[in-house]
C-alpha cells in the first residue's frame, strides 16, 4: 500500500512540474493590462485593435530573452500591421537602454508576473486583430525568420 501512495505521489508531482515548465499559462486578453515605463499610463491588449499583438515577458537578466530582443525588434519593423509589447517588472533605469535600442517595440511594466501565471523568461503570447490569443511559446526564437512572419500573415492577419 506504501508504494502505491509513493508512486501516485511521484506521479503526481512530476505531472505538476511538466505542467509548470511545459505548458504555457492561459491568460485571457482582457487580463493583459499593463503600464508604460515613461508616463505610466495603463495599456491594454483592446489600445492594439486591428493589429497583432506580440506580447513577450521578459527580464534583463535573462539571456535567451536578450538574445530574442534584436528578431522582436526587427519582426515589429517588418511588418506595420504588428505591434511587439515587451513587459517586464523591472525599474526604469535597468530597462532604460533597451528602450533606446529597440525603437519598435513598446516596453511596459507590471508590478507582478504572477497574476499572468508567467514563471520562465522568455514567455510570449501572440494575438490576432481580434484579440484572440493565436500563439504560444516559452523560450526564445528567431522571430524575424521569415517563414514564420509569412505564416502569421497568411493565417492570422485580416
Amino acid at each position: 500500500m506504501l508504494n502505491i501512495v509513493f508512486y501516485a505521489v511521484l506521479i503526481g508531482v512530476t505531472i505538476y512540474m511538466l505542467n509548470r515548465k511545459f505548458i504555457v499559462p492561459k491568460i485571457d486578453a482582457e487580463d493583459l493590462v499593463f503600464l508604460q515605463y515613461n508616463n505610466e499610463e495603463s495599456v491594454q491588449l483592446a489600445d492594439y485593435q486591428d493589429k497583432i499583438v506580440v506580447i513577450n515577458f521578459w527580464q534583463t537578466w535573462c539571456g535567451p530573452c536578450l538574445h530574442e530582443m534584436p528578431s522582436l525588434n526587427e519582426m515589429s519593423g517588418i511588418w506595420d500591421g504588428l505591434q511587439v509589447i515587451c513587459v517586464s517588472n523591472e525599474s526604469f533605469s535597468k530597462v532604460h537602454g533597451y528602450i533606446e535600442k529597440y525603437s519598435n517595440i513598446d516596453f511596459v511594466t507590471v508590478e507582478n508576473f504572477n497574476r499572468f501565471g508567467v514563471t520562465q523568461f522568455p514567455t510570449t503570447y501572440i494575438y490576432n486583430s481580434e484579440g484572440a490569443k493565436v500563439y504560444s511559446k516559452i523560450g526564445s526564437k528567431n522571430w524575424s525568420d521569415p517563414n514564420f512572419i509569412a505564416t502569421l500573415k497568411k493565417n492570422w492577419s485580416r
